[in-house]
């Protein structure tokens, strides 16, 4: 059974709880240098892929027995987007299956995808499933094939407070129960130049270290009488993000109105934004941030990475206006399949990096998430108090 820390209304109450607990003995050690752990995949037929891979093992140190050529391109079709599952099975499942094996199956922890490599599975009636989620889980080591429930996922209540400890992916693999899953990245943008740039920025954040204000668009005006359910939770989950980011420390605009940023009656700008979550807009990009280096956000609707390299989509658009990190679902995910942006954000202040923030709390595996970024990117490797 997992132990539990609760924030009450105070932050001082949630100290002291906290410590009473023993909280601190589970906050993660100093980094090791994970760059072994890394995984790098690229299409074979694609001279911008090869580039991107080879950037970033360059820029993180990544062992050159560690990247893992793929040939998907043919099947995918042109733009390299979509694949069937049979063709997923046979052009980048085994062939990863294989790289893993050669690179050490339990050694590895995240899985990079670079640029120009497919990103949905074609699941059939219309539906697409994320690559990306599928390779979460390449051993099949889960009873599912949809909507597997990750094992790795923090079972958190926003609206009373209670969130368990955080655990590393790699103590959470070391565990002799472990299931072998993987958190599953993607350095995918309009452009291979973009897609550089994603490593680019969260090295320049970890070297000088991020700076900036939260920002936190919530919907449904005051929470007193709001359950944690339904469209609720996200609010609740939201206001928590908010609350954390308070009492790490930085200048927070939480806006409840169902308005978007940029649309009055809600604030016009998010200017120097580093941490963002909020909802809710189909299919759009509300043009209402400039992102400070090493920015992380995310936005919760539907589709919101349906194509990381281009159209209409928030994760798309935020890559293109300058944020180092995001995430999003390339169709329709239902809100309890998005990552939770409360646990994302506390596990960052604890000191986690990204790759375990976001598979710590993303409910479902072989389903519709997608996380763009560097999985090694630790904006706080000290932590931020009173988390740290």
């Amino acid at each position: 059974m997992e132990e539990f820390t609760k924030n009450g209304a105070l932050i001082a109450a949630f100290i002291v709880i906290v410590a009473a607990v023993g909280f601190a003995d589970t906050l993660p050690a100093p980094a090791p240098d994970l760059a072994d752990r890394v995984l790098v995949v690229f299409n074979a037929q694609s001279p911008s892929s090869k580039e991107v891979a080879e950037y970033y093992c360059q820029r993180r140190r990544i062992p050159k027995r560690n990247r893992c050529a793929v040939n998907p391109q043919s099947a995918a079709g042109p733009g390299n987007e979509t694949i069937s599952l049979t063709d997923f099975e046979r052009l980048i499942k085994k062939p990863i299956q294989k790289c893993l094996t050669t690179a050490g199956k339990n050694k590895i922890l995240y899985i990079v995808l670079a640029y120009d490599t497919p990103y949905r599975v074609n699941a059939g009636a219309g539906r697409g499933l994320a690559v990306d989620q599928y390779l979460a889980d390449v051993w099949d080591a889960l009873p599912s094939s949809g909507r597997a429930l990750n094992p790795y996922y923090a079972h958190a209540m926003a609206k009373a407070g209670r969130y368990p400890h955080f655990l590393s992916l790699e103590r959470y693999r070391a565990q002799a129960d472990a299931k072998p899953i993987y958190s599953v990245w993607r350095l995918d943008a309009a452009t291979p130049a973009l897609a550089q740039g994603l490593v680019d920025k969260a090295i320049a954040a970890e070297a000088q270290g991020p700076i900036g204000q939260a920002c936190f668009d919530r919907r449904f005006g005051d929470l007193t009488t709001q359950p944690d359910t339904g469209y609720g939770s996200g609010d609740w989950q939201l206001h928590r993000a908010a609350e954390f980011a308070k009492a790490a420390g930085f200048t927070v605009i939480e806006d409840a109105k169902e308005a978007e940023f940029g649309t009055p009656p809600a604030p016009l700008r998010c200017d120097d934004a580093l941490l963002y979550a909020g909802w809710y807009s189909l299919n759009h990009y509300n043009d209402a941030f400039s992102w400070r280096t090493g920015a992380i956000g995310f936005h919760l609707d539907s589709a919101s990475a349906a194509n990381p390299r281009g159209g209409k989509n928030w994760s798309a658009n935020a890559i293109k206006n300058g944020i180092t990190v995001t995430a999003g679902a390339v169709d329709e995910p239902f809100l309890p399949g998005l990552p939770r942006p409360d646990g994302v954000f506390l596990n960052l202040f604890e000191g986690a990096n990204v790759g375990d923030a976001f598979l710590r709390n993303t409910l479902w595996l072989k389903w519709m998430i997608i996380y763009l970024g560097d999985p090694l990117y630790r904006p706080f490797p000290k932590g931020r108090a009173p988390f740290h």
